[in-house]
């Protein structure tokens, strides 16, 4: 349980993430980048939430095998596009500062 409650705290960490990011880069870019990084982490939240309900989910091994395996599509897409999110705003990020704007 204790692996769940670290995975809690990692989305929380990337919220925050995210609002550094809509603070880092110009009005329309940053909200959009901010409002895909929150709502990719509330699903994979609430996709985490009804896994744990069912069972299928117990330790921090458990989330990584299914979604590695794909066993659960819900949360195999959501840890995907939370991924991709970021990679995308990362890559802005340093696009944006090799520009110097």
């Amino acid at each position: 349980m204790k692996g769940i409650l670290l995975f809690a705290v990692l989305l929380l960490a990337i919220c925050a993430t995210s609002l550094g990011i809509n603070a880092a880069l110009p009005s329309p870019d940053g909200a959009l980048f901010a409002i895909a990084i929150l709502l990719s982490a509330a699903f994979t939240a609430v996709s985490l939430c009804i896994e744990l309900s069912d069972g299928r989910i117990n330790d921090m091994r458990d989330v990584m095998n299914v979604i590695e395996a794909g066993q659960s599509l819900r949360l195999t897409l959501a840890a995907y596009a939370l991924g991709c999110s970021l990679a995308a705003a990362a890559t802005v990020l340093v696009y944006r500062s090799l520009l110097g704007g």
